[in-house]
């Protein structure tokens, strides 16, 4: 038998193991390894599966990996790396369209909900504003900046223009601490904290600000770090 035969009957076995049983009886490697095959369909793709899980240490780690890096790896093209990119791009599209229709965002349930697709797959710290008005309606989500809160556009002014513009009564905020916990630190507390009191003096309320970190987030409302809000009452 030819080895482009036995190739081809291992990736039908590997396929029909998908089809019967999902991803639940896969190993990483072999999630991988399915997954390569349309993007290297003559290739023997399971050492590469190797190779990259044990160059970025998951799956969840080449998927999240920059395509730059990906490239660099022996055996990774270009259309091989915007594939595997394609993966979490997709998902958070498909996230964010589940929550297309969520108008309304009253707890910190919602917040966490709603936002929680934007931080998918993210390497760098990001940072959002929702824009809510008086009956809590979604008005906007605006990205903030990208970078450590403390050194980039997250800034008090560009928070109230934001606000400002959309005429929003409440404001939600969120950031992400990637590779790290989502326990808030001391200057996000502050940064906070000087926020809502700049934010109160506009007659805006700032809601809350949730921290991210690997599907996790913490609330500065619920966990004490800034002034709780009660609905109807600024």
């Amino acid at each position: 038998m030819s080895s482009e035969n036995i190739h081809e009957n291992h990736r039908d076995r590997l396929r029909d193991m998908y089809l019967k049983g999902g991803f639940k009886n896969m190993a990483p490697h072999q999630i991988l390894e399915l997954m390569l095959f349309y993007a290297i369909p003559r290739k023997d793709t399971n050492p590469l599966a190797h190779k990259l899980i044990d160059t970025f240490g998951s799956l969840s780690g080449v998927l999240e990996a920059d395509p730059q890096d990906l490239v660099a790896v022996d055996g990774v093209g270009k259309s091989t790396a915007a594939y595997l990119k394609m993966f979490i791009d997709v998902f958070q599209i498909y996230e964010r369209e589940k929550n297309k229709d969520f108008h309304q965002l009253f707890t910190t349930d919602d917040f966490g909900r709603y936002l929680k697709p934007f931080f998918i797959g993210a390497r760098n710290e990001i940072s959002y504003v929702i824009c809510l008005d008086g009956n809590m309606t979604l008005i906007a989500c605006v990205e903030l900046s990208q970078g450590d809160i403390n050194s980039t556009g997250f800034s008090h002014r560009k928070i109230a223009e934001i606000a400002f513009r959309v005429n929003a009564s409440y404001v939600v905020l969120a950031h992400n601490h990637p590779g790290a916990t989502a326990i808030p630190s001391t200057s996000d507390v502050m940064l906070t904290q000087e926020a809502q009191a700049i934010l109160k003096g506009l007659n805006v309320f700032l809601i809350d600000h949730l921290v991210f970190s690997d599907g996790d987030f913490t609330s500065m409302a619920n966990s004490g770090y800034i002034k709780s809000f009660v609905f109807g009452k600024k």
